[in-house]
């Protein structure tokens, strides 16, 4: 096998379609995202991709049997838009194949003649939060005002970076004349945060005019608050810990200085 192959089934014809990424990544937020939305829009498969960039393993299914990692490539048919779907098993290993895997993904898009793709992921701020927000970046001014609209929140202090396929994407299409927008829902990046998915993926739907039931992800939601719930009980009890250590610390210290007295 070479380094990285595609194998399309089809070559769907598309009417102006936008593509949506949701690899893993940082609570697996953009995965959870995107898998929900190509489940509850039906999509067709039309490409997978195979790399060697990806680890040395197969995966077991459910009825005992293996198969390869990969990304996939599904399409849907929309009133103003057709959308292209990117999912997958894992990202590149390295920041060389995932220059490589993005560079495959965008002539993907380029061929079925997309212009504008949406990519998928968490921003991780180690706290826990009890309404995780959405915050942006995109490759234009005006996309960065339309975005706005729908409760996207803007870095202005700016810094910082994107990393992985959610940022390459953007960069690599760039270059090639292709518009993005990165969306990442806040998230503490400890646990498969199905609640900070929920909030992006009803950002993203908004903003391409698509209705897509919730029930499910509002189910992974619900855990996702008991695990946070938990967490955020460990760190207090971690933080009182420490105020007692430091307090036990002080006291030692002022009985060793009375007795040096």
């Amino acid at each position: 096998m070479e380094s990285t192959e595609l194998r399309f089934f089809t070559k769907p014809k598309l009417k102006k379609p936008i593509a949506v990424e949701g690899l893993p990544g940082i609570g697996l937020v953009g995965k959870l995202a995107a898998d929900h939305l190509l489940h509850e829009l039906k999509a067709k498969k039309f490409c997978e991709l195979y790399s060697s960039h990806f680890p040395p393993q197969v995966i077991v299914k459910d009825d005992g049997t293996v198969t390869m990692l990969k990304n996939e490539f599904y399409y849907v048919k929309g009133k103003k838009n057709d959308i292209v779907l990117i999912v997958g098993d894992f990202q590149g290993l390295t920041p060389q194949s995932q220059y490589e895997l993005s560079a495959k993904i965008i002539n993907v898009l380029e061929g079925v003649g997309v212009s504008l793709v949406y990519t998928l992921g968490g921003l991780g701020t180690g706290k826990v939060v009890k309404n995780p927000r959405v915050f942006g970046a995109a490759t234009d001014i005006k996309l960065i005002k339309d975005i706005k609209k729908h409760g996207v929140i803007i870095n202005k202090k700016g810094g910082g970076g994107i990393f992985g396929a959610s940022g390459l994407l953007l960069g690599i299409g760039q270059l090639r004349s292709m518009q993005g927008v990165c969306l990442m829902g806040e998230t503490l990046g400890q646990v498969v945060d199905a609640k900070s998915a929920k909030n992006l993926l009803k950002v993203l739907t908004k903003i391409l005019d698509i209705p897509v039931d919730m029930k499910e992800l509002d189910k992974r939601a619900k855990k996702t608050e008991e695990d946070l719930r938990k967490i955020e009980k460990l760190q207090q009890e971690q933080v009182k810990s420490l105020e007692m250590a430091a307090l036990n610390k002080k006291s030692a210290e002022e009985d060793i200085t009375r007795y040096i007295r």
